[in-house]
């Protein structure tokens, strides 16, 4: 059995691409919503579709040693990521340029591999059927049923899908530049993680620093977020111990269906 499992920074659009991908490939069961990699899932005949996030951080030690684990990475532009809220709370920020950036750095790993697709998704919503396209020629092994285009004639979201898009739509790019609605947030990250001017750069989501010019009379506000900017030593640590534990019972289980 094959297994596509999507990650990515959180807020970065991987719920969408998870209804994407599971409304318009032929498979043979997917997660409602999200599974972590380590979870089990039924053992089906071909494939089978699944979602979580933070996994891009979780996966170094049984990608390479798994042949029928396929992943697909998402990334976006980090002003969006960290000027995104969840519906469910309103007055806090889901994410920040810490989390963008581990995620970033986690999948510089897997670039290039011929299992590991990394997309845009300011590519997805502007320009999704390119991007279809890009699966179909590298992940051959899957058959098209409907185009990203025309996914919401089809699709049939799950409650929590629904609430994590902020509602169900047609793909469009209405989004991609919302993040300018967040000034104060943009200007507080930017001057708190010098990097992040940098990596917008050279990600070409700027050519240069102009748009700087937009923070130049915002006074940066500091809002709550979900995560921490700094990440708590021991947790983090023990978490490793618990992922390393983890991988070790995905890849028994593995070699065994």
């Amino acid at each position: 059995m094959k297994r596509v499992h999507i990650v990515g920074c959180p807020r970065s659009g991987t719920t969408l691409l998870m209804e994407l991908i599971s409304t318009c490939y032929v498979n043979d069961g997917f997660c409602e919503h999200e599974k972590s990699i380590f979870e089990a899932v039924p053992d089906v005949a071909q494939l089978y579709l699944s979602k979580q996030p933070s996994d891009i951080k979780h996966i170094k030690y049984i990608f390479f040693q798994d042949p029928k684990l396929f992943i697909i990475y998402l990334t976006r532009d980090p002003r969006a990521v960290v000027s995104s809220k969840h519906r469910d709370n309103p007055n806090e920020y889901f994410c920040n340029y810490r989390v963008w950036k581990d995620c970033e750095n986690a999948a510089q790993a897997y670039k290039n591999h011929p299992r590991f697709i990394a997309l845009r998704y300011e590519d997805l919503v502007s320009n999704p059927n390119q991007c279809q396209e890009k699966i179909d020629q590298q992940f051959s092994f899957i058959n098209r049923k409907h185009l990203f285009s025309e996914f919401e004639q089809y699709a049939a979201p799950s409650e929590q899908a629904v609430r994590a898009m902020n509602g169900f739509r047609s793909v469009n790019t209405d989004s991609l530049a919302r993040w300018k609605q967040h000034l104060p947030r943009i200007k507080e990250q930017v001057e708190n993680n010098p990097g992040m001017r940098q990596d917008i750069q050279q990600l070409a989501y700027e050519m240069n620093d102009h748009w700087l010019d937009l923070l130049h009379d915002i006074e940066a506000q500091r809002f709550p977020c979900r995560y921490p900017d700094k990440a708590p030593r021991f947790k983090e640590m023990e978490k490793r111990l618990r992922i390393w534990i983890k991988s070790k019972l995905y890849l028994k289980r593995r070699r065994a269906q």
